[in-house]
């Protein structure tokens, strides 16, 4: 079950040892199929211009 739905802004978090994604405000895009121990969603960065999939243990609410 997906706790965020698409259109919600959230912060995504960085990734943990890498500078290849920052943290910052992102949009939900896509609501994707539940991947091994995780929901995935595909979410929009405000700062780039491509979008990623991330697992919901990336994102939080925005404060």
């Amino acid at each position: 079950m997906h706790k965020y739905q698409i259109g919600d802004v959230l912060d995504l978090l960085p990734m943990r040892g890498s500078s290849l994604r920052r943290a910052g405000e992102c949009k939900i895009m896509a609501l994707l199929p539940y991947e091994g121990h995780a929901v995935q969603y595909k979410v929009q960065a405000t700062a780039e211009t491509h979008q990623r999939i991330v697992s919901e243990n990336d994102l939080r609410e925005t404060v």
